[in-house]
């Protein structure tokens, strides 16, 4: 991590009023992984000793930087583990692959980052991921709606398109068992760089990638 980043982490440690409690510190996101902009904030963990019951998350602008933090024990990282592993949406665990360790009493943190890679490496294999038989009805009810609102040229169209795009494609990506990120979807399929910072796999289906892309980036109704 970049010197300057460390000192406003090492000063945002310092002022931490609970910092009595952190056993643990790894730092994510753009500043570990490459390619920050202007937009890109310091996103922390914060691990904090088993014998208290809070947690909390929050920001702090240190000398211009915006720090992202998020205060918690190992039981409830573990419990984000779980439900975010069941969910097909590994965003907690991306973050600890990818993190960097700053601070680690006892490895604690060494072996939940390598929990991490362990649930990832395993390519969600044994998750059930089929959509029920009401998921699937509200997929088709969407649709028929969307083509109704179509058909009367909705001035609202495009933002109903958008909302239902972004749906059917969270549920196709789990169904598939592959991590889906709104924010990142272009890049999913058109950069490596973006495959790699959010530790997302390959699609290997050009079909599917090329009629993702004609979805979200046409700007001809008739287009999409």
């Amino acid at each position: 991590m970049d010197k300057q980043i460390l000192d406003k982490l090492n000063k945002f440690l310092d002022n931490f009023e609970h910092k009595d409690d952190v056993v643990g510190v790894l730092c994510c996101g753009s500043y570990v992984t490459g390619y920050p902009n202007s937009h890109s904030d310091l996103d922390v963990h914060l691990l904090l000793n088993d014998k208290v019951e809070y947690r909390e998350r929050g920001n702090r602008i240190v000398d211009g930087l915006l720090v992202e933090y998020f205060a918690n024990t190992k039981r409830q990282i573990l419990a984000y583990f779980e439900e975010d592993y069941k969910d097909v949406s590994p965003m907690v665990q991306t973050q600890f692959a990818t993190g960097e360790i700053i601070k680690d009493y006892k490895n604690q943190i060494k072996n939940l980052k390598s929990l991490a890679i362990k649930q990832l490496c395993n390519n969600f294999k044994d998750v059930n991921t089929e959509p029920s038989q009401l998921t699937l009805y509200g997929i088709w009810d969407s649709l028929d709606d969307l083509e109704a609102i179509y058909k009367e040229k909705r001035a609202d169209f495009n933002f109903i398109y958008y909302n239902k795009l972004n749906y059917l494609l969270s549920v196709y990506f789990k169904d598939i068992k592959v991590s889906y990120n709104c924010k990142a979807i272009y890049g999913h399929i058109t950069s490596e760089i973006v495959r790699k910072k959010y530790l997302l796999a390959e699609l290997n289906d050009k079909f599917l990638e090329k009629n993702i892309l004609t979805s979200i980036t046409k700007k001809s109704r008739k287009a999409r």
